[in-house]
């Protein structure tokens, strides 16, 4: 017998037992499996190997068993089709925020008589405690005595009556796990992914931020969906680790550090005739640049707009108005960078400028669109859920850089410019080594360059913004779309601010570099 979901053989010699294998779906909830198992009990049949990860499939179990004749297996399956539990008749699965506490988890190694009826018997226990199993692994192959369970109970004093009730029914338990430390939850089999999600931050956020991420997971099916895709997606590029964790460390830095934790560091301001230039080091994500001659204020990047309510005190406390910032520039459309524009210009009307690149960037979500990186999928749920955790937001209408090649700056095409008052900035276009629609800015009098997420000062960032910078290369393998490319386009701008920096010392001054994350620093530094 062949069925779309269970399958009945015999070995090629025609001798021995028959064996039933295949797939069952059961609601997520207790008892279930006790009720499918006992199925397989009441026609005396025994169970070879039983299997269900409640992180894997939460409707999903995998079984084997063997009978003298294929009647009584035959049996079972009609049994369990009438029970609904054959066919898969659940949507694909959505994982839900349930188990919220690991102190009401254990996990145990459980002896059991190989026969008909055990592990139904015993899951059964386990139901009467309403404990829901989350995972389940019986192999006979493995060991015919031993079976492994993962239980979720509603309060961890339920975990200790259980426990004893096991005891008092003579099954001998050896405890493997019982909720007993945060840095245990990647060792707990069957918690989904979005469960996962949920006690990392918990170790990383206080009670606030908890509930508003536990509103944003909860109330986001969209964003399990995208997590689930991520995971997957990020699967076919790692042989192991966590990217998750990762994840939730590149958000949760953020979501911790706004408000009453909000803190920053104003660089020392650049003095230039009547240019002057201030610079702000966010908790992360990219430094925020102004550019101000006379009463003209211009903002070069903008950091993460979950920091724009602290950003505009930060500017206050500077005695710069923020509603006198009327134009921003952006490198590129990375969320650090871009994230916090169109709130200015939602609330102060501020023109936000971008390389016309980024128009499909924005609208298909992807910070690698227009590249032919293999990785093109991973980087569109790196896009989503780093810009869904810190609150990115470009205005709908905003002003393209030009296209048209003007000439060439030690080989990179000068496409647009920009004047302050006085003072004019070239806009020099990437060749797209870090991401499609990368600009830089420069002017050659005052030797001022804004080199976005290229030539950065390492030695100026602390461990933790180095962490933080070196996540999202754990998890796309790299920041950027073309590494070969990007590596070229460093040696190229190294050797222009070199050059540059050696002809401008001859009038007394040098070439400021200005990156997108940590100090700034002079030419002379690089040789």
């Amino acid at each position: 017998m062949s069925d779309k979901y269970f399958h009945i053989y015999r070995s090629e010699s025609g001798e021995g037992p028959y064996f039933g294998k295949g797939l069952f779906y059961v609601s997520d909830h207790p008892g279930v499996l006790s009720e499918l198992a006992g199925i397989f009990a009441e026609h005396g049949i025994n169970i070879i190997r039983f299997h269900y990860n409640r992180s894997e499939h939460p409707n999903r179990v995998q079984l084997e068993a063997k009978a003298s004749e294929p009647g009584a297996l035959r049996k079972v399956f009609e049994k369990a089709s009438e029970k609904g539990f054959a066919g898969d008749h659940f949507e694909a699965p959505r994982f839900e925020l349930r188990i919220m506490d690991i102190r009401n988890i254990l996990n145990i190694e459980v002896r059991l008589q190989h026969r008909p009826g055990t592990l139904s018997a015993f899951s059964l226990l386990l139901a009467e405690h309403d404990a829901n199993v989350i995972y389940m692994s019986y192999n006979e192959a493995i060991s015919e005595t031993s079976a492994n369970f993962s239980i979720a109970t509603d309060n961890m004093n339920e975990i200790e009556v259980m426990l004893r009730d096991i005891n008092e029914h003579g099954y001998y338990c050896n405890p493997i796990y019982r909720g007993d430390g945060q840095n245990k939850v990647d060792d707990i089999i069957g918690l989904n992914l979005t469960e996962r999600f949920f006690f990392h931050l918990k170790t990383l956020l206080n009670t606030d931020d908890i509930v508003r991420l536990r509103k944003l997971v909860e109330s986001s099916g969209h964003l399990a969906d995208l997590l689930l895709k991520f995971s997957h997606e990020a699967g076919k590029h790692f042989g192991a680790g966590d990217v998750t964790a990762k994840l939730l460390a590149f958000a949760s830095a953020s979501l911790m550090k706004t408000g009453e934790s909000f803190s920053y560091r104003k660089l020392p301001t650049v003095q230039m005739d009547n240019l002057t230039l201030h610079i702000f080091r966010m908790p992360t994500g990219g430094n925020i640049n102004i550019l101000q001659e006379d009463e003209t204020y211009v903002m070069i990047d903008g950091g993460y707009g979950l920091y724009y309510e602290d950003v505009k005190k930060m500017l206050r406390e500077n005695s710069i108005d923020p509603g006198k910032i009327r134009r921003i520039y952006l490198t590129h459309a990375d969320s650090d960078h871009a994230g916090l524009s169109g709130y200015f210009a939602k609330e102060f009307g501020s023109r936000v400028w971008l390389h016309a690149g980024a128009k499909d960037i924005l609208a298909r979500e992807n910070r690698a669109w227009g590249s032919d990186t293999p990785l093109l999928e991973l980087n569109h749920y790196f896009t989503v859920l780093g810009n869904a955790f810190t609150g990115f937001m470009v205005p709908d209408q905003w002003t393209a850089y030009g296209k048209k090649e003007m000439r060439k700056i030690s080989g990179f095409p000068v496409i647009d410019s920009f004047v302050m008052e006085r003072t004019t900035f070239y806009v020099l276009e990437s060749l797209g080594g870090h991401v499609p629609g990368q600009v830089f800015f420069y002017n050659d009098h005052y030797g001022l360059f804004f080199s976005g997420d290229y030539l950065l000062l390492v030695d100026s960032l602390d461990p933790e913004e180095r962490e933080l910078l070196n996540i999202p290369k754990f998890m796309l393998t790299s920041t950027n779309v073309n590494s070969a490319l990007f590596r070229r386009e460093m040696d190229m701008l190294r050797k222009f601010v070199i050059d540059e920096g050696a002809f401008l010392r001859k009038r007394n001054r040098d070439v400021i570099i200005v990156p997108g994350h940590g100090d700034y620093y002079y030419s002379a530094t690089l040789q």
